[in-house]
């Protein structure tokens, strides 16, 4: 009860470290400066034993008495806003505005408020703790951080990562994912003078997005696609050479992510060869690479993990959701 207490007590302090990392931007890949800040809050509030790793993760080692788990919290550094954002916070109505102040900033400060209160209270946990800011959560990060921390930290028992959630909120289903970006590629030519004689990258991206709209997936568990980017050719009087285009596959469980993503990678060849056999040639191609690759997974409710979730939830009165999404957990 006292550290429950002090925990409380610190809230109003953590406010100070929110603002002063939410106000250093950190887009994806440019986490370094709010990595940098963040470590020497946590040498601040006593973790000695913390350093920055080769992948950009802020790392510090909390002791336990011996003979027990080793367990990961984390929060990620990077926020999903490009550089040059107004990160500013602002204050309205008693409540605080930036980008990224909530994801994954606020999670951050979390992490340093209880390593605080433990020391302070010279709490003596048995098995270790592993306090992690991470890198490469949000977009293309594709998770780098977590991936290089488990390479690296090969005997991690359990983890627990903070993410912003609905009050009662215990997100024990991570939602997989693939991210493709697929070029097309064509010799081009001039509109007029080289019709009929050479195929278009972008008719052909274009025949496989309307492929590619026709897919259908099952509703559960909830499996999701869309073409989130397109571009390509080079004036409005070109045949286009190059094409472009990213695209993103969702599922709850893989099995059907890997099926809808066989559907839609099957789509490219046939485009092209529609094309080619469009204007009798075979000079249009296409390559498609895989971006973005989050694995999914579930935690069974029944978990001990999971049950001392819920049963910290229900001591403070709330309700908890199990839930599922696309964090460091993955």
């Amino acid at each position: 009860q006292k550290v429950l207490d002090a925990v409380q007590a610190d809230h109003a302090r953590t406010v100070d470290d929110l603002k002063m990392l939410t106000e250093i931007e950190a887009p994806p890949f440019k986490e370094q400066k709010r990595a940098e800040a963040f470590l020497a809050r946590l040498k601040a509030v006593g973790l000695t034993d913390a350093r920055i790793d080769a992948e950009g993760n802020v790392v510090g080692l909390r002791k336990g008495s011996g003979g027990g788990p080793k367990l990961l919290i984390s929060a990620h550094l990077d926020t999903v806003f490009p550089s040059g954002t107004d990160v500013k916070v602002k204050e309205r109505d008693g409540k605080f505005y930036a980008p990224g102040i909530s994801d994954d900033t606020r999670g951050l400060t979390v992490l340093l408020s209880w390593l605080k209160v433990l020391n302070e209270n010279d709490v003596q946990t048995v098995g270790d703790l592993l306090f992690v800011a991470s890198v490469g959560e949000e977009e293309l990060g594709n998770l780098r951080g977590m991936k290089r921390l488990f390479a690296d930290h090969l005997d991690i028992d359990g983890m627990v990562g903070l993410e912003p959630v609905p009050d009662g909120g215990v997100l024990i289903l991570g939602t997989g994912s693939h991210r493709h970006e697929v070029t097309f590629k064509g010799p081009g030519g001039h509109s007029y003078a080289a019709f009929g004689q050479v195929p278009s990258a972008i008719h052909a991206m274009g025949r496989a997005i309307a492929k590619i709209a026709e897919v259908r997936t099952p509703a559960s568990p909830k499996t999701t696609f869309t073409v989130g980017t397109v571009s390509g050719g080079t004036s409005v009087n070109t045949i286009a050479p190059d094409a472009k285009m990213a695209i993103d596959i969702r599922s709850d469980a893989m099995a059907p992510l890997l099926e809808t993503e066989k559907k839609i990678l099957a789509t490219i060849d046939e485009s092209v060869a529609e094309e080619n056999r469009r204007w009798n040639v075979d000079t249009l191609s296409a390559s498609a690479r895989l971006i973005g690759d989050r694995p999914g997974g579930m935690t069974p409710a029944s978990s001990a993990i999971v049950e001392t979730a819920v049963r910290a939830n229900t001591a403070f009165g709330q309700q908890t959701l199990l839930s599922g999404a696309s964090t460091d957990a993955n």
